[in-house]
C-alpha cells in the first residue's frame, strides 16, 4: 500500500528532523522547570495510578469532539446546542491532557522528542480550530462552526496518528523492566 509507505516516510522524516531540536530543547526546559517538584512530576506521569495518565485524559476531549461531530451530522436545534457544549468541554479538558503528555514527553530520547513535539504542535492546531468553532457557534454562525470543528477533528486525528506512532512504533514510555511499580 503506497499510502502506508508514505506515512511511514513522513514519520521517519519527523524522527530525523534535527531542525526541530532548538524548539524541542526550549520546550523541554520549560516543562522540566514547571514539573520540577517530584510530587507534581509523579502525579502527571501517573505514578500513583501505576501507568501514564495522558492516554486516559485524552479520551475526554476526543470523546466530546467525536460526539459533537455525530450531533453535527444528525443536525437539529437541540443537537446544535449540545454539540457546542461538547466542543467547549473538549477544549476545556484538552489543556490538562496536554500537560500530562508534556511531562511524559520531556523524558524521551531525541527521535521520540521530535515526534512528540510535532504531535503536540499538530494537536494544538486542532485545539485552536475547536476553540474557533466554539466561538463561531456562540456567535450564531453554525456553518463555520461546523466546518472548523470537522477541520479540527481531521487535524487531531493526524495528531493521534503521531501519538500512536510515538507509543507503538517508537515505544515511548514503554519500560524494558516490565510493570511500572506503584510509588511507595
Amino acid at each position: 500500500m503506497p499510502e502506508i509507505k508514505a506515512l511511514r516516510r513522513v514519520t521517519e522524516a519527523i524522527e530525523h528532523a534535527s531542525v526541530l531540536d532548538a524548539a524541542v530543547d526550549f520546550d523541554r526546559k520549560v516543562v522540566t522547570a514547571f514539573a520540577r517538584p517530584r510530587a507534581v512530576r509523579q502525579l502527571l506521569h501517573g505514578v500513583p495510578f501505576g501507568h501514564p495518565i495522558h492516554p486516559l485524559m485524552v479520551q475526554v476531549p476526543l470523546g466530546a469532539w467525536i460526539s459533537a461531530a455525530v450531533l453535527d451530522l444528525i443536525g437539529g436545534k437541540g443537537n446544535r446546542k449540545a454539540a457546542t457544549t461538547l466542543i467547549g468541554v473538549g477544549v476545556a479538558s484538552a489543556g490538562s491532557a496536554s500537560v500530562a503528555g508534556y511531562v511524559d514527553w520531556s523524558e524521551l530520547d531525541r527521535e521520540q522528542l521530535r515526534t512528540g513535539w510535532v504531535h503536540q504542535a499538530v494537536n494544538w492546531v486542532g485545539i485552536s480550530l475547536y476553540g474557533l468553532s466554539w466561538l463561531q457557534r456562540k456567535r450564531g454562525d453554525q456553518a463555520s462552526g461546523k466546518l472548523l470543528a470537522f477541520a479540527g477533528l481531521g487535524v487531531v486525528s493526524v495528531g493521534g496518528y503521531l501519538g500512536g506512532h510515538l507509543a507503538y512504533r517508537q515505544r515511548a514510555g514503554v519500560s524494558d523492566a516490565g510493570e511500572v511499580p506503584f510509588d511507595k
